[in-house]
């Protein structure tokens, strides 16, 4: 699963890394479907392309769905109860406790045109189908594209079976050469074929057992993809035999037609026995991987009795030569991985060598050593880095935790690994499925240690992060028992520094004070200078709570978090977020606002948009403090949209809350409860982007949404493409005269009016005349 996109954009659909062969009839049809029912469920057996043409589908689909095309990959889940999870996370949504993902998604989704495709659901069918029942019901603009090998059976739901390409028919001659690459699985041989042989073509001479090899593999896409591989280092008629072999072997010499899932099965097992001995072994072995692996990964998992650490690269080279493994490449590393069809082969024959357990464990305890390294790291300038690691591994991290809990005497690695990962479940979304690992595991295993110390607080702040104060609460007293009787120093200070956050959250500043003060003494002395760095920041801002500018202000200046060499950024925008907060208290509005805008421009690459949508809140409040009002109601617009985008609020930020109250009430009162709301509405017509860039530029140049607030320019919040529309609108000119003025089509031009009617408030085109001619905004048409 990849970072969620902007919260105001559509969700992209990847990048194919391969040609796109036949399937055309089957997109047109798909797109029919969608037109006239809710739910589609493209099925087909194993290997026939189902995700391919669902993926493509999508991405042609894209345009017609303002809310976004969210696409979300099920084939690593292992537990059904993450599915209403994944699907939240990946749509951004802030997870609260008392309220289910799967209670919450109907709700936040019900006014959403989007389209949702869930990607391989047979293994959690009967979740999926509950899921996509409940969201169908509730969001009447919705649609759900679904794969699966078998339907979901709700009601509602339309049945796409797709079959395998199209293959030459049996008791016809040779067709002529351009006929017979009409047949999508000829095309398919030669395309795949080419790319690991360019020599390679259909001739006259080749066509005939080239039609026999696709009709012999039921033209089912996987199994056709394979032998293209073999190509390059055997003849067609050499595949042909050894095909035929195998199927006399299997049938007792009659070739009456197999199932398509029993050829894919010859096939694979064909390819299978086209490895060298230790790359078959490798393959079964990187089966217990799941959404892909590193070769760092591979390298400690794959290795051992018979494979060198050196030799598992050139085995892997080989793997990919025989499409087996296939590669992903990303900005910091390449990744690889095994299709699902032939990871589960893996898996049985990891089995037949009594293997599973042993490399089960090599990859718990990599995966526990890789997350122990990505916490220690997560408070450095690679920070952005660790993220989308744990992010990329989250499915073996999934593996490596179920095995944990199901294999006796491994439950202490899993807790490792469940309370090392607290910083991932809250910047990911995923706090749900911490704390279920969390609590699973701690009833597992019964060491009073220091490791049951830390999962005890980790799962206390998890649930308070889910706004559960009682469990939270009980879970750090556990925690703080433990610690005392262990005389754990490090668990002691986490104890204290969370519990100082809760009191802080809640309105209790001397308390929180307190307590960051026993939780820096604590961190200090035992040298953990990021959790010293944390306590500074929340102790700083407790005082300034207190009143004490003074000494919040000393240790801002202490903390090496503000320097501007500091590498962590992270850590720097929650001190210039503080800081922020303790100037808006102490008056000084100007060194605020600078702190916040800062701290705001951090935040952006971490794409924690509940974050942004704080800075965003102090902002506004930082404005009405200092007699701009109009800026404050277009502020508190933007967060307001932002929060409910994400199904988020401040419910668990009283101290946040309480700011929030009193400065918009301030600003209200100063512009006047239609004049606020009005610019309040128009700021959440602004897609993120125009939104960001009006809020990080000079206050003193930017404009706002034109509204009664103010009589300043707009803010850039259509597009230059926009302007150009509206400066055409402004000279009298129809839809039709605009599409020939700029070369565009009627309905585009269509589009964009009713895009600029949306974006300005406004209901006629003399509103749009009247505004350019005021503002002087729009750019005249090039």
């Amino acid at each position: 699963m990849s970072v969620p996109v902007p919260i105001w954009s559509a969700a992209r659909p990847p990048i194919e890394l391969t040609s796109f062969v036949g399937r055309w009839r089957e997109l047109a049809d798909v797109k029919k479907l969608l037109s006239s029912s809710r739910l589609v469920t493209i099925t087909g057996v194993g290997g026939v392309g189902k995700t391919r043409l669902a993926l493509r589908s999508a991405a042609l689909l894209r345009r017609s769905f303002p809310g976004g095309v969210w696409i979300i990959e099920l084939a690593d889940l292992n537990d059904p109860r993450l599915v209403a999870d994944t699907v939240a996370a990946t749509l951004g949504l802030q997870q609260q406790s008392g309220v289910t993902p799967l209670e919450r998604l109907p709700e936040h989704l019900r006014d959403r045109p989007l389209l949702l495709l869930l990607d391989n659901c047979e293994h959690v069918l009967g979740e999926c189908a509950q899921l996509a029942h409940s969201l169908l019901k509730q969001c009447p603009q919705m649609r759900i594209v679904t794969t699966s090998r078998q339907p979901l059976g709700i009601a509602g739901e339309t049945v796409m079976e797709l079959a395998p390409f199209s293959v030459p028919p049996e008791g016809v001659g040779t067709p002529e050469l351009e006929n017979l690459l009409q047949y999508s699985a000829v095309a398919l041989l030669q395309e795949r074929a080419q790319a690991a042989d360019p020599a390679f073509t259909v001739t006259a001479d080749n066509a005939h057992v080239v039609m026999r090899l696709c009709r012999q593999l039921d033209g089912i896409p996987l199994a056709i993809e394979l032998a293209a591989v073999a190509l390059r280092f055997m003849s067609a008629e050499a595949i042909m035999d050894r095909l035929d072999r195998r199927f006399r072997l299997l049938t007792g010499g009659t070739r009456t037609a197999p199932t398509r899932q029993q050829t894919l099965q010859d096939m694979v097992d064909w390819s299978y026995r086209l490895c060298s001995a230790a790359e078959q072994v490798l393959w079964a072995r990187l089966s217990v991987c799941g959404s892909g692996f590193a070769l760092e990964a591979a390298e400690a998992i794959g290795s051992g009795d018979g494979i060198r650490t050196d030799e598992v690269l050139d085995q892997i080279r080989g793997l990919i030569d025989k499409s087996i493994v296939t590669t992903e490449r990303h900005p910091d590393e390449t990744r690889y991985r095994l299709l699902e069809t032939l990871r589960d082969y893996g898996r049985d024959r990891l089995v037949e060598r009594g293997e599973t357990t042993t490399v089960r464990r090599k990859h718990l305890h990599y995966y526990r050593n890789l997350v122990v390294q990505a916490e220690a790291e997560w408070f450095s300038a690679g920070r952005t880095t660790v993220f989308a690691r744990l992010r990329a591994e989250h499915a073996n991290l999934r593996e490596a935790l179920e095995f944990s809990a199901s294999e006796p005497g491994e439950a202490q690695a899993g807790l490792v690994i469940a309370s090392s990962l607290r910083f991932f479940w809250l910047s990911s979304g995923f706090v749900y499925e911490g704390r279920r690992w969390l609590e699973r595991l701690l009833t597992l295993t019964a060491e009073r240690d220091t490791v049951r110390v830390k999962a005890l607080y980790v799962n206390g702040y998890l649930n308070l992060a889910l706004n559960d104060a009682t469990s939270g609460t009980a879970l750090l007293d556990q925690a703080r028992a433990l610690a005392a009787e262990l005389g754990d120093q490090s668990g002691a200070a986490y104890v204290a520094q969370i519990s100082g956050l809760t009191a802080l959250y809640n309105e209790d500043p001397a308390r929180a004070a307190a307590l960051f003060e026993d939780a820096l003494a604590g961190h200090r002395l035992i040298g953990d200078h990021s959790a010293v760095a944390y306590d500074q920041i929340e102790l700083a801002l407790a005082l300034a709570f207190l009143g004490d500018h003074e000494r919040a202000a000393a240790l801002f200046r202490e903390c090496p978090a503000l320097e501007e060499n500091y590498g962590e950024q992270w850590m720097r925008s929650l001190a210039l977020w503080a800081q922020g907060i303790a100037g808006l208290l102490a008056g000084d509005y100007q060194q605020a606002t600078a702190a916040e805008l800062e701290s705001l421009r951090l935040k952006l690459d971490f794409h924690e948009h509940f974050r942004i949508a704080l800075c965003i809140e102090i902002l506004a409040c930082i404005a009405s403090a200092d007699g701009d009002a109009a800026r404050a109601a277009t502020l508190f617009g933007v967060s307001h949209k932002i929060k409910q985008n994400i199904d988020a609020s401040l419910a668990g930020h009283k101290h946040i809350a309480r700011l929030h109250d009193h400065y918009e009430a301030v600003a209200r009162s100063s512009l006047g409860e239609e004049t606020f709301q009005e610019a309040f509405e128009l700021a959440t017509l602004l897609d993120f982007d125009e939104a960001i860039a009006w809020i990080t530029c000079d206050p003193s140049k930017a404009g706002r949404p034109t509204s009664s607030a103010t009589e300043e320019s707009p803010i850039p919040m259509l597009t230059p493409r926009e302007r150009e529309v509206a400066a055409l609108v402004a000279q009298g000119k129809t839809n039709k005269e605009i599409a020939a003025t700029m070369s565009i089509s009627r309905r585009t031009a269509d589009s964009h009016v009713d895009h600029i009617l949306t974006k300005l408030g406004f209901t006629r085109r003399t509103q749009i005349a009247a505004w350019v001619t005021k503002t002087g905004a729009a750019q005249e048409p090039h």
